[in-house]
């Protein structure tokens, strides 16, 4: 599939172009991007410069790929998110002390800001929730579990979800745009030591702890639980409307994984066979008509690359969006910008 790239010093004109056009034509409030990670060598294949993080827009009206920046990889595990109704990229990168913490890119400015201090590791980013709150899954310095933090960009400080809590770890993070709610997998860190050990003595595949979804409130910072599974890994989640799609393994790092549509309100889980193999970055698309995913598409007769793909569940039809031609791709997120 043909893409066009375009070089950063005409982002902003380009960007505001697309955003108008499609405005005027489909009339919608909000406009629908993908946010992609691409982590690259600096010189093409030259290892000799290191690697670069190289943050990417994906129009999906205009289905235009845009370069946005080169940013730093210093980070222990590369991620950015750009969010285009700041005009700013948010990512990890490494802190003055051992660890990452949260950092911005102005787009218009090209200029860099550390965020947060006090932290380890950033595993997920969520740009634009509600009002001026970013929302990470991260570790704090000193700390083992994963937690959900609530950032506030204005002012920089962090509302820790049960702060106190040292056993309870996070796996992923999803925002419903529809309803404002912020959705975490979750799981006990005593009980994935045990069958850890359990596993170790046996010689046998692991067995994953209880896995459970919770919704966040974030005004509130209220928790219900939606859904738990009895010894079963919950890989990664997109929450839209009254749904959370969901990745699950019966064992850790094994195959197969199997998909699922929950039911926010009620819990209750529905089985989906799909043709891919994709065990993070799940997105339901605004209609529910199908999501985007990154992985690969299963096809008996043809062999399909590694990158971001859509795939709509009622015509069981794929459309490429970016695949993993140089580097690797580390991340994606559908985002909406107002």
């Amino acid at each position: 599939m043909k893409r066009k790239v375009l070089p950063y010093p005409f982002i902003a004109v380009v960007m505001t172009l697309l955003l108008f056009i499609a405005g005027c034509s489909s009339g919608e409030e909000t406009h629908e991007y993908l946010s992609i990670t691409n982590t690259e060598y600096v010189n093409g294949t030259d290892t000799d410069d290191g690697m670069i993080m190289r943050a990417y827009t994906y129009d999906i009206q205009m289905k235009a790929l845009v370069k946005l920046a080169d940013l730093p990889y210093n980070s222990q595990y590369p991620l950015t998110v750009a969010s285009l109704a700041n005009d700013t990229i948010y990512y990890s990168g490494a802190g003055k002390d051992k660890g990452d913490e949260l950092f911005s890119y102005d787009i218009q400015t090209q200029t860099i800001q550390q965020l947060s201090s006090g932290l380890f590791a950033i595993n997920s980013i969520i740009p634009d929730t509600v009002d001026h709150t970013l929302v990470m899954a991260a570790v704090k310095k000193g700390e083992r579990p994963v937690k959900v933090i609530f950032f506030d960009k204005n002012t920089h400080e962090m509302n820790i979800l049960n702060d106190e809590d040292s056993d309870t770890t996070t796996w992923d993070i999803s925002f419903n745009p529809e309803t404002s709610k912020t959705y975490a997998i979750q799981y006990s860190e005593e009980e994935q030591y045990i069958h850890m050990e359990q596993s170790n003595k046996a010689q046998t595949p692991m067995v994953p702890p209880n896995h459970s979804i919770i919704e966040i409130d974030p005004i509130s910072m209220q928790t219900r639980k939606v859904i738990e599974l009895d010894e079963e890994q919950i890989l990664t989640l997109s929450a839209r409307a009254d749904q959370i799609m969901i990745a699950t393994a019966k064992h850790i790092n094994k195959h197969p994984i199997e998909y699922s549509m929950v039911n926010i309100r009620t819990g209750e889980r529905t089985n989906i066979p799909l043709p891919i193999k994709a065990s993070s970055e799940l997105c339901l698309s605004k209609d529910g008509q199908g999501f985007y995913f990154l992985g690969e598409y299963v096809d008996a007769n043809i062999k399909h690359e590694r990158g971001i793909y859509y795939y709509n569940l009622k015509t069981q039809e794929f459309e490429e969006v970016f695949l993993q031609k140089e580097g690797f791709i580390n991340n994606f997120m559908l985002l909406s910008n107002p």
